[in-house]
Parts: C-alpha cells; structure tokens; sequence
C-alpha cells in the first residue's frame, strides 16, 4: 500500500515540530541551571562538555587536527595538538558563555570586553557611506557584536539563521537585547544596501566554506580556500569602508575587541577587471583575517571544514 506525498510530508511536519520543541526545551532547562550556577561555571562546563563530545566525535576531532598540521607544517605534533585541546576547549566555553549572556548587564558587557583601535571605526564613521565589519570566528565573536554595538550606534551582524525557529528566536534575544539588530543572511543584499544608505555598521564573517558557485578561491594559511565575494561586491557598489575587528580572548572571561584601519575600495581600483578586483579585494580580507588567527590559533574555529569545497 502506498502513501500519499502529503501523508508523508504531514508527518515528517509533526516530527520536525516535536523535535523543535523538545530541543528548545532542553535549551531553555540548560539556561536556566546556567543562571543558577556560580560565575565561571558556564566556561567550565562548556570545556568539560566540548572534550567530552570531541572524544566520541572522531570524524569532528580529524579535521581540526588536518586543518592545523596543514596551517603550520613545520609545527610538532604535540604542539598541534595542545593547540587542538585548546580550540576544542574554547569553543564549548564560548559556546555556553554566549547562551547564558542574558544575564549579562551592559555594565557586565563592558567590563568583559576592552576596546583598541576605536578610532579606526570612528574614521570610516566619519566618511558617511556606512561600514562594513570584517570579522572571524574568533574569541567571542557573538559577545565582541554586543560589545561593538555599544560604541556608538547599534550594528547589524548577518547570520545564517537556524533550522530550529524556536532556537533561532533565542539567539535573536540574545544579540538584539542591547539593540543591534539581525539580516538573516539568506536574501540580505537588500537590507545590506539599505544600511549602508543610512550610514549604518554591518557585520560580516567571511571565514567560513561556501559552495564552489558561490565562491572565489583566494589564499588562507597556504591553501586556496573557496570564500564568499559578497563582501567586495558589497563594497564596491557602496564605496564603504571595511574595518577588520576581532575579539582576542584575554583570559577569565575577558576579551579585546580590536579595529585595524579600515579597507578602502580605492586599494583595488587598478586591479584590472571587475572580477579581479573582487578576487583582489577578497584576498585581502582572508590576509587580515589569517593574520588574526595567527596571532591566537587556538581562538580560532579550526573544527570547521574551511577547505571542503575545492577548486574546479
């Protein structure tokens, strides 16, 4: 006996709505025992948690140390994997510290996140085409967002939202709460360009793989790496700035949230073609997000499969 498309696609409705609801509340138990627990016990349970689920996912642990023997070659083994324990470790701490950040008071905001290099934001401010942010996974990307958004005027990350609604709604409290506010990267050209007309900050993460019709293949740590143009596409129909910022993590919590000098879409004007400009241009935002990494390769998201997609 068969069954109808609909039959089946009423299920698997019913299914997906279970599953959403069963994983928000295990979201919601897991924030609030991280509200009762003492400070500093998210970090601890997200380094705990992460070796422990690191330990049985080996397909996971595989590519974080292939991704790092292959970034420092000449690096011995015990260091790579010390910087691996390290990543691993990190990641789960970040992880936890974000979903219990709405405890987090602004005073509290403040004082775990230091700014340097201010002025280089305040400068491309003052050009009036908006900014666009160049950032990583890196630190704690999610808090250094809330902590940029206190500067001045609130900013916008973009992100791809989660397949669970009822999940992607908690993580929209928590990074709008201070009052930065969210492009859903799917279709987000439009509000982008919107922004940038209101002299408004965007962020944008540019370190992560993309399908090969998507992407440009440009250099990260000695291997072409398929990145998303959309950032210089983004500047050069704006003319706005790109100021690259990171969030350093500092120990016991604390980070530094560092602006370099902005990118100007004037540095790749003589590069020939529109299509080598944006090559070029996306280059050049790897370089100074490889740069970044460098100076703290364990703060950087190495579990990621960043090479996956490869050239034609």
């Amino acid at each position: 006996m068969s069954v109808s498309s609909d039959a089946v696609r009423a299920r698997r409705g019913r299914r997906s709505r279970a599953r959403h609801r069963a994983e928000h509340g295990l979201f919601l138990a897991a924030s609030a025992m991280l509200s009762l627990a003492p400070g500093g016990s998210a970090e601890r349970a997200g380094r705990l948690l992460s070796r422990l689920y690191f330990s049985l996912a080996r397909s996971r642990k595989r590519i974080l140390l292939d991704n790092l023997a292959a970034a420092f070659p000449q690096m011995p083994r015990a260091e790579i994997r010390r910087i691996g324990r390290a990543c691993v470790e990190n990641f789960g701490a970040t992880v936890l510290e974000f979903l219990g950040s709405h405890r987090f008071s602004r005073e509290d905001i403040l004082s775990r996140v230091s700014i340097v290099g201010e002025q280089h934001f305040a400068a491309a401010r003052a050009r009036g085409k908006g900014v666009f942010i160049l950032s990583a996974h890196l630190g704690s990307w999610e808090l250094g967002a809330l902590r940029a958004g206190m500067i001045g005027e609130p900013i916008s990350p973009v992100v791809r939202p989660l397949d669970n609604p009822l999940l992607e709604e908690e993580l929209a409290l928590r990074r709008t709460r201070f009052g930065n506010r969210v492009i859903a990267k799917r279709d987000a050209a439009r509000e982008i360009l919107r922004a940038m007309r209101r002299n408004e900050t965007v962020a944008i993460l540019v370190d992560q793989n993309v399908i090969a019709e998507e992407a440009v293949f440009v250099p990260f740590f000695g291997r072409l790496a398929a990145t998303t143009p959309s950032l210089a596409l983004l500047q050069m129909k704006t003319d706005a700035a790109v100021v690259p910022v990171f969030t350093f993590p500092m120990g016991k919590g604390r980070y530094s949230l560092e602006f370099e000098a902005p990118i100007l879409a004037g540095e790749f004007e003589d590069s020939g073609s529109r299509e080598e400009r944006v090559r070029r241009a996306t280059a050049r935002f790897m370089e100074v997000t490889e740069r970044a990494i460098r100076r703290d390769p364990a703060a950087w998201l190495w579990i990621h499969n960043r090479w996956r997609t490869r050239p034609g």
